[in-house]
């Protein structure tokens, strides 16, 4: 008759966060009575439980079983712990563990507030280990901290001292695949939790996509998972060297993995798509996949190197999709307002290709997580490491639908405002008259109206669904309370004509600006949206500073430029919030470099290019972005580039830049310089907003210059054919 297995108790560790789903896990593998604590399961079961949890455990982080406890008689302030773990270490006799001719190593886990070196006490740790031995046996073993055959885990407590056999050796999560690493990478057991916990298995997808893949991590282990491969089955474990270790259980057990992955395998799969806009990664991934033994399934893979600005058509419609991915967040992005903006770019490719799917996206923040448009979503928070992390869950919102305001605009019958007839019938005429045009060419920003009228001097500019309404200041012959008057008569026509609520309207007021004052900032409410432009989406901020980050009148120039600027190296001067970089990019660009004297607006350049799913720190640094001094940055470097933009300011002044710039004054400099940067067949474009600009005589001599202001000035500024003056510039020919 046989007699029942030993039971003995076993502590499965995990990443905090995780235990539920771990707890869920393990006991889908036969293990029950199961204690649940921070970090860490106990249960009481056989050995062939505890194999198990090793062998095919996907979130478990270590298998330990505790051998000896120390119990400690007392404890006070001046504990010597170090001394203290020795004599809990050479109380127990190892020998029964393990033989003296094999190797160990300690790990040593100290509870919270208790004082002690821990690479003294582990080291004392070790020292009673040996001293047992040799009181026992006369011989001892040595220590090897690489790739130990034994691996001790002691738990320092408050009370007691717990000294357990580590079966798992090395941590779990290291499956034996990952030959090739990325920054950051996200580990094993984790990704393995966030694809359980999104119902990988469940939900049975026909398309599973990482766009941002980094060293394959939620590929490999979604193959893992739905070819019901174990995880443990090709890495050494740390019961081999273990006195007690069952070796013909272990082989069977390992042998019903073997023939449950083979059988699995004859299963279909889905449409894996892993990219990765550096293409180290795509190589890290590449290579992972066959180290981890699915070479065979290359196949249904499609890895390749794509930004989120590149994605294909994945004709998912009608098709059950997956999409899981761990972003650059954190130090593999560096920026964090770049990284929300990334979130925000991500969910609009999201909406777009896949509504109403399901994805499990990480994130650094949870505020970053806030901007995906998930319906119902969930948060899940786990340690990757050291760093928190927080995983957000949640079925795909399809993208709104997107018409130009003017497009969904009717004229109101609404009471004649006393005072403001005229204006009021002034810009129902100007939205009238533009309406077919942005309608037809999908302009979503522009301007309704300009100081059309002498009494009502004011821009009224549409930003999506939004007005953004600058006052220009009145004359000091002009009585402020009068002014005052017809302003807010002029914003009850606005409100009433285009009917959008008073949250909707955005006010400032414009003096004359110059020098330090022209780009202050004037608000710290930050109320920022996205708008399009083109194929561009670019982040407006309505109430920090004078201007948007969106020159409207230079639409058509930013629109030349997409046009024009595929293959071509691309360099934009005073590049401001870069906008036309990042038509440029999205035109095909070979590369762009943006160059202006203030971080702050190139930190928000960077958001745009990020927002539009380009990559702002890829390793060949197709994207560049300098703060500088233009004159200062043109005179030290030689590159060459075919497609060149200059809007520089009227005027400035800055703490930055020793001097002054005069556009008149010192434009002849400037081109010279930048024409020098251009190569032979290439084209230069250049704008300013002066009025009385007049362009220098040898500028002129030297070069091919034709004015295009014409062409570059949209209907919404016809009105205003002075708003600014453009010209295109090349090389005579030789």
């Amino acid at each position: 008759m046989n007699s029942k297995p030993r039971l003995s108790t076993y502590w499965v560790t995990c990443a905090d966060g995780l235990e539920t789903l771990l707890r869920e896990e393990i006991e889908g593998l036969g293990v029950q009575n199961i204690e649940q604590f921070p970090g860490r399961l106990v249960f009481k079961g056989t050995l062939e439980n505890a194999y198990r949890v090793c062998l095919w455990s996907r979130l478990a982080s270590r298998v330990l079983m505790p051998i000896h406890t120390h119990e400690l008689e007392f404890t006070h302030d001046a504990r010597d712990v170090a001394e203290e773990l020795y004599e809990g270490a050479i109380a127990f006799d190892w020998s029964l563990i393990f033989a003296p001719q094999s190797t160990f190593a300690v790990r040593l886990h100290i509870e919270r507030d208790i004082k002690v070196n821990s690479q003294f006490a582990t080291l004392r740790v070790k020292d009673g280990v040996v001293d047992s031995f040799m009181e026992a046996v006369g011989k001892r073993p040595s220590i090897d901290i690489k790739q130990p055959e034994i691996t001790m885990y002691v738990l320092a407590g408050k009370t007691e001292h717990t000294y357990c056999l580590d079966l798992s050796g090395d941590s779990l999560h290291k499956r034996g695949y990952r030959r090739f690493m990325t920054d950051a990478p996200i580990k094993e057991n984790l990704a393995a939790a966030i694809l359980q916990k999104a119902k990988l298995k469940e939900r049975d997808p026909e398309i599973f996509l990482d766009p941002m893949c980094g060293s394959g991590t939620f590929v490999i282990e979604s193959l893992m998972i739905l070819t019901d491969r174990a995880p443990g089955l090709v890495r050494r474990f740390g019961f081999n060297g273990w006195n007690g270790h069952d070796h013909d259980l272990w082989m069977s057990i390992k042998a019903e993995a073997t023939e449950r992955h083979e059988k699995a395998l004859q299963n279909p799969l889905p449409k894996f798509y892993a990219y990765d806009a550096d293409w180290e990664a795509v190589k890290a991934t590449k290579q992972n996949i066959i180290a981890a033994g699915f070479e065979s399934v290359l196949d249904q893979i499609k890895i390749e190197e794509r930004t989120l600005a590149d994605w294909p058509n994945f004709e998912a419609e009608g098709k059950r999709a997956l999409i899981v991915t761990n972003p650059p967040y954190g130090e593999r992005l560096g920026e964090k307002a770049s990284n929300r903006a990334l979130y925000l770019g991500l969910s609009a490719l999201l909406q777009k290709n896949f509504p109403n799917q399901y994805a499990a996206v990480i994130a650094s923040a949870v505020e970053q997580a806030d901007v995906l448009a998930f319906n119902e979503p969930q948060i899940l928070r786990l340690m990757n490491g050291k760093l928190p992390i927080y995983i957000r869950f949640g079925t795909i919102k399809p993208a709104p639908v997107s018409l130009p305001f003017l497009a969904e605009w009717q004229l109101q019958q609404f009471e004649a405002i006393e005072g403001a007839e005229d204006f009021t019938n002034r810009l129902q005429k100007n939205m009238q008259a533009l309406k077919k045009w942005a309608v037809k060419e999908n302009i979503y920003c522009l301007r309704l109206y300009d100081a059309d009228l002498p009494d009502f001097n004011v821009a009224v500019d549409l930003y999506g669904d939004r007005l953004h309404v600058q006052e220009y200041a009145p004359p000091k012959i002009i009585d402020p309370e009068k002014a005052k008057k017809r302003f807010n008569l002029a914003l009850a026509s606005i409100r009433a004509v285009t009917g959008l609520p008073r949250d909707a309207i955005f006010i400032k007021t414009r003096a004359r600006q110059e020098g330090k004052t022209q780009y202050s900032k004037q608000s710290t409410a930050s109320k920022r949206f996205i708008v399009q432009e083109g194929k561009a989406k670019v982040l407006v901020n309505l109430t920090d500073y004078l201007d948007t980050g969106l020159f409207l009148d230079h639409r058509q120039m930013r629109l030349r430029i997409a046009a024009e600027a595929k293959g071509k190296h691309f360099l934009n001067l005073y590049s401001y919030t870069s906008t036309a970089s990042v038509h440029a990019a999205l035109g095909g660009a070979a590369s762009t470099t943006s160059v202006d004297l203030s971080n702050t607006y190139l930190n928000w350049s960077k958001e745009n290019f990020v927002l539009n799913g380009l990559t702002v720190d890829h390793v060949d640094q197709q994207h560049q972005f300098f703060a500088s001094d233009c004159f200062e940055w043109l005179k030290e470097g030689h590159e060459q580039y075919e497609l060149i933009f200059i809007d520089p300011p009227t005027f400035s002044n800055s703490k930055k830049f020793y001097g002054t710039f005069d556009v008149q004054r010192d434009h002849n400099s400037l081109l010279k310089r930048a024409m020098n940067r251009l190569t032979t067949e290439g084209t230069l474009y250049f704008s300013n907003n002066y009025r009385g600009f007049e362009m220098d005589e040898e500028v002129q001599a030297m070069f091919d210059v034709q004015e295009i202001s014409s062409e570059t000035i949209g209907p919404d500024f016809k009105r205003n054919q002075k708003i600014h003056r453009a010209w295109k510039i090349t090389h005579p020919p030789v």
